[in-house]
Formats: structure tokens, C-alpha cells, sequence
């Protein structure tokens, strides 16, 4: 009776153990084919430097090609009301940025380096840097890229792992938590992905870069306001402005070129003579968002409790997306706002802003 028993007892174990291995394998087989599972595929590639990983979960031009449509839209808002002849521009450099930034993110998983080829072979050989070009769609191309990559955080953006996963039928809307370890800040990135014939998935689109955008833009003035809170105080006592007037101009034409010019006031505050500044002139939008951010020197000397005017003209890009959103704006509405960010004193002594981010280790 008790051998009887005991047989019983192990073929309950091994039913139930074969139970728990079937059960496992189950889960893993339905995990293996989820969303979730792809990003730690995706996430693995870029850790491996396994591109043909990478690629086969990551459409990057549909992915670049969505990008570039949003950062145009949020550069002009709706399509239908902005500039045709601008438009038109920024929109036929389409077909240049994002070849740029999928071979450029193509070599960033290969690599680890958000550095392209010639940059990295001119560091290395200790060459000079070659002559900038002369304008041309490749080359605004590549400031296009460039600024779509700092403003996205391309290379800074750590991941963090998926917060959630809606799927319909072969779609899903997944929200990544990502962290930007340049500013110290959590961001949502909702994606969508389609399935592919072997049960995975692959990312086609970010539907949240609008959002994303906007984001990024203010946690990066809030960081840079915090890096400068010391500095700022000071430079605050030594010298003040007083914006004057602010106006645009157009050479018009099929191909226009643009200037701004900023006529403002400058007092010395301080008990020390200045001998040279630096600043920007920053223009905002009704919503406090940046459009225009223009650096200028003043090479003066100016005593203490002296003032002087500064007339200043800058060139404007019209390909930059907030240049855009400036020259689509009416310049009687907008702010504006001049910053000394660095003030050197005829002792020697000098007081100076970070004007960017510094870059993340």
C-alpha cells in the first residue's frame, strides 16, 4: 500500500513538473512573439552592434520619414497656413535628411559612436578640418539632420524599458520609458509597430515626437537655468539690458534671404570697468517657446554706471525649423529677450554662461 503510494506521489510530481516546464515554454513562445520582447531585441542589437538585428526590427526610413514630417509640422504648424515657398524648401530636403540620419544611425549600432566616418578619420589623423562647403541641399541637409538629432537627443537617450502595450490585431502602441542622462530627465516615447511573418515585430513610427519635441525643449531650459543659477546671479548685479526694437527684413525675390536686427541698450551695473561682452538675443512665441537664438560681441569699453546701444543685424536661416516659425510670425507679438552670457572686465576677471548642455560622459 505505501509502495502503491509512493508510486502515486511521483507520477503527480512529474505531472505537475512537466506541467510547469509546458507552462514555461508556453509563456516564453507567447513572450518571443510580443512587442515587449522585440525592444529587448532592439535593445540587445544596439548593445551587440548587430545591425542585420537592428534592421530587421527597426524600419528606419519609415521611421526618419514619419520624424522629418513632424519636425516640419512642429516647425510650422498647420501645413495649410504656412509660407507655400517655404514649405515647399524644407519639405524637398526630405529626400536628403533622411538618408543622412538611417546611415548615420546604421554607424552609430555598428559602432557605438555618434561620431560619422569622416569626423572620426579627421580625430584620428589629426588633420584640420576641411573647408565648411558651399551651400547646397546635401549640406542643409546635414544641418537639418544634425539639429533634428540634438533636438530628439539622438545618442543621449538611455532606454529604460517598456511601460506599455496595446496590440490590434497585427498594430500595437507601445510607450518606452526613456531616460536622457544628458538632462536628468524621464521621457514617454509612444511607438507603433507592425508584425512581421515570424511572430516579431518591427518599429515603423514614433506618434509622440511632436509632444516629445516640445518637451525636451523646455527640460533643456530648465537644465541650463540650473547649471547657470551661480553665474547668472552675478552676471545679473554687473550688467543689465533694455530690449529696443526688433524687426525682419527680406532681400525678397524667388530665393529671399532674411535678417534680423535688434537695436537694445546695455548698462554697466558693476564697480569695474567692461572691456568686452558676449550675449544672444533670443526670440520666443506666444507659448514661450524658442524661434530664434542669435549670438553677438561687443568689444567696448565701458565704464561703471555707463550705458551705450547696441545695433545689431543678424543672417537668418530659413531652413532651421524655429527660424521658420519666426518668419511665419507676426514680430509685433512676439518676446524677445537679450542675455549677457559672458562679460570680461578690464582686471582680467570674467563672468560666463554655459550657452549649451555639456556633453554627457
Amino acid at each position: 500500500k505505501e509502495f502503491a503510494m509512493s508510486e502515486n506521489n511521483k507520477k503527480y510530481i512529474l505531472i505537475t513538473a512537466a506541467l510547469i516546464v509546458i507552462g514555461a515554454a508556453l509563456y516564453f513562445f507567447y513572450w518571443m512573439r510580443t512587442p515587449q520582447y522585440t525592444f529587448t531585441q532592439i535593445h540587445e542589437a544596439v548593445q551587440q552592434h548587430d545591425l542585420t538585428k537592428f534592421e530587421k526590427h527597426v524600419d528606419l526610413n519609415s521611421l526618419y520619414a514619419h520624424a522629418y514630417d513632424d519636425v516640419v509640422y512642429y516647425a510650422f504648424g498647420d501645413p495649410k497656413e504656412a509660407n507655400p515657398f517655404l514649405l515647399g524648401i524644407v519639405q524637398s530636403l526630405k529626400s536628403v535628411v533622411v538618408p543622412i540620419m538611417t546611415e548615420q544611425t546604421k554607424h552609430y549600432v555598428e559602432t557605438g559612436s555618434i561620431e560619422d566616418n569622416a569626423e572620426e578619420a579627421s580625430d584620428i589623423d589629426g588633420a584640420a578640418p576641411a573647408p565648411a562647403p558651399a551651400p547646397s541641399p546635401k549640406t542643409e541637409g546635414q544641418q537639418l539632420a544634425e539639429q533634428l538629432k540634438e533636438r530628439t537627443g539622438f545618442g543621449t537617450m538611455r532606454y529604460e524599458g517598456v511601460e506599455s502595450s496595446e496590440q490590434v490585431g497585427k498594430t500595437a502602441d507601445v510607450a518606452v520609458k526613456l531616460y536622457d542622462k544628458q538632462l536628468e530627465h524621464n521621457f514617454i516615447l509612444h511607438v507603433k509597430m507592425y508584425e512581421l511573418d515570424d511572430g516579431s515585430w518591427r518599429l515603423t513610427e514614433i506618434t509622440n515626437l511632436k509632444e516629445l519635441l516640445k518637451e525636451r525643449e523646455q527640460a533643456t531650459a530648465a537644465k541650463l537655468k540650473q547649471l547657470n543659477s551661480k553665474v547668472q546671479a552675478e552676471l545679473d548685479t554687473a550688467v543689465k539690458t533694455t530690449p529696443g526694437k526688433l524687426s525682419i527684413t527680406s532681400s525678397g525675390g524667388w530665393f529671399p534671404s532674411y535678417t534680423m536686427q535688434s537695436i537694445f541698450t546695455i548698462h554697466n551695473t558693476s564697480a569695474k570697468t567692461i572691456t568686452e561682452l558676449q550675449g544672444i538675443v533670443e526670440v520666443f512665441d506666444t507659448d514661450e517657446m524658442l524661434m530664434q537664438r542669435s549670438q553677438f560681441n561687443e568689444y567696448i569699453t565701458l565704464a561703471p554706471q555707463q550705458s551705450t546701444t547696441s545695433n545689431k543685424v543678424f543672417s537668418l536661416n530659413q531652413f532651421k525649423p524655429e527660424t521658420v516659425r519666426l518668419l511665419r510670425s507676426d514680430i509685433n507679438n512676439v518676446k524677445w529677450q537679450v542675455t549677457i552670457n559672458s562679460v570680461t572686465f578690464n582686471d582680467g576677471s570674467k563672468l560666463q554662461l554655459l550657452t549649451k548642455l555639456p556633453k554627457s560622459k
